[in-house]
């Protein structure tokens, strides 16, 4: 019920008679004699008396406070108590002009005053509004229930000049300040799924936000204005928002699918939540990716060793780039077909000399492709390498032919002939691994000083006639070969 329905009824009720507790106003059962002992008409008429005088107060105070406000009224905060509207009107306009308030909160604090911000009162137009928010005929409630009246009609400020006060204090707050931190989605190991990671504050204050929360306030000429944590830059993505719904939803039912790897046709290994859970990204624009990066290094750390296998021609690795984009795209797709593990070659070897099927045991030295490798009796290729063979260019090739292991020592030092008539050998040249095969003048060794095997620098740079080594080969072959097996060396 409104206040001016409350007033009617209160001014209908106290023109209506009451009928009191003996009865008046009723026939009296008790007949005319007995009627006629009460006094007639005198209740009615000291009701009507006390209805016409509160009608007569109650209609001055509307007339009083059709132009005035009711004792206990604010306006904006100022006690306006029997204030007439011109009054109020003066008062706005005079405070309007002196205005200063003090800013502070969120780590800020700033003096602004009237003409920092271009601050304007119309204050007739204000105290008028704020009259027009009140009842004159509800005055006795309001004495009791104190209105608190807040309007800005009339009240204007320079939005740009506002901004650029309240901007310089907040990039230079800023410059240290921490911004906000958005909700998102992550991997909960103990539930196993994605969940929402609530949105956090920083403390970097947002400069619009804070110009509009000060013009409210200097609108009705507040001395004082707090910042709170509505005036800090909000975070853009919340916790109840629908599309981080969304992402999440996505990203478990990513997490759902389990994907066999084979190989050869045998599973080998399959990925399931357990690996997959790190793999599975919500991006800050709510879009879910899979790492390939990250499938990439899982590959290399779990499966690289068990799928590598070489061959005469080829050795082959796990092509770790290519189970990450397969893997990636099932996730992404929520296929769980199995994959093959691809493998890419690492390294390719020279092909195999002809006719090697038939020499059983031997140490084939191809001169040409600069490759041996040493053939155990049922064919099985049981030790390879590069090498560097003799230099073509000084007429020093290693002599090609069959040949057996003469002998096989350690830690020997391999002395040239004086070719060059300085009565001093041409070279002295130690080596840990000794296995001659043409007296003790041609044989395989290790060559320490070389860092590089194969190609063609034999040509420029090869040997005096042996076949040179790395070291770890040459130790290889000294541990396999035995006296007496046969070297066959071509081109």
């Amino acid at each position: 019920m409104s206040q001016t329905q409350q007033m009617d009824r209160i001014a209908t009720a106290a023109l209506t008679p009451e009928t009191d507790k003996t009865g008046a106003g009723k026939p009296d059962p008790r007949g005319d004699a007995q009627a006629t002992k009460r006094p007639k008409g005198k209740a009615p008429r000291i009701y009507l008396a006390v209805a016409a005088a509160l009608i007569a107060v109650w209609g001055m105070g509307c007339a009083y406070f059709s132009s005035h406000f009711v004792p206990g009224t604010t306006v904006n905060g100022r006690d306006v108590s029997n204030m007439s509207v011109e009054d109020l009107a003066k008062a706005v306009d005079g405070d309007a002009t002196t205005w200063k308030a003090s800013v502070s909160g969120d780590g800020m604090s700033l003096e602004l005053s009237a003409t920092d911000i271009g601050l304007k009162a119309d204050g007739d137009t204000l105290a008028q509004d704020a009259l027009e928010a009140t009842d004159a005929r509800a005055w006795p409630i309001n004495l009791i229930s104190h209105q608190q009246i807040r309007t800005e009609s009339g009240m204007s400020v320079d939005d740009g000049k506002l901004l650029e006060a309240i901007a310089a204090a907040v990039d230079v707050h800023n410059a240290d300040a921490t911004g906000p931190i958005n909700a998102t989605g992550a991997y909960n190991g103990d539930t196993r799924q994605f969940e929402v990671v609530e949105q956090k504050l920083g403390t970097a204050v947002d400069a619009e936000r804070t110009a509009s929360k000060v013009a409210a306030e200097a609108k009705a000429l507040s001395p004082s204005v707090t910042l709170g944590n509505d005036e800090l830059v909000q975070p853009t993505v919340s916790a109840d928002s629908p599309e981080l719904a969304s992402a999440i939803e996505k990203a478990n039912a990513m997490l759902a699918v389990e994907i066999p790897l084979t190989k050869d046709g045998t599973e080998v290994a399959r990925v399931t939540r357990d690996s997959s859970s790190s793999w599975i990204c919500i991006g800050e624009d709510l879009s879910v990716s899979v790492s390939q990066e990250s499938v990439a290094q899982w590959a290399n750390d779990s499966l690289a060793a068990e799928v590598a296998k070489s061959d005469e021609v080829n050795d082959y690795a796990l092509d770790a780039a290519g189970i990450a984009q397969s893997v990636a795209a099932g996730i992404r797709d929520l296929k769980s077909d199995s994959i093959e593990i691809p493998l890419a070659i690492v390294n390719s070897r020279p092909p195999e000399s002809e006719g090697h099927e038939t020499r059983g045991r031997h140490i084939d030295v191809n001169l040409t492709t600069q490759y041996a490798r040493f053939y155990d009796s049922d064919g099985t290729v049981i030790w390879r390498s590069y090498l560097v063979s003799g230099k073509v260019s000084e007429g020093r090739s290693t002599p090609t032919g069959t040949y057996r292991i003469n002998a096989k020592r350690q830690n020997e030092t391999l002395v040239g002939a004086d070719e060059d008539g300085d009565g001093e050998p041409d070279y002295r040249s130690h080596v840990t691994y000794w296995m001659p095969f043409i007296g003790n003048a041609v044989g395989l060794h290790d060559a320490s000083w070389r860092s590089k095997f194969g190609g063609t620098i034999y040509v420029y740079g090869g040997s005096h006639g042996c076949v040179n080594l790395p070291t770890d080969a040459a130790a290889q072959l000294y541990s396999l070969v035995k006296v007496g097996d046969t070297v066959y060396v071509h081109k």
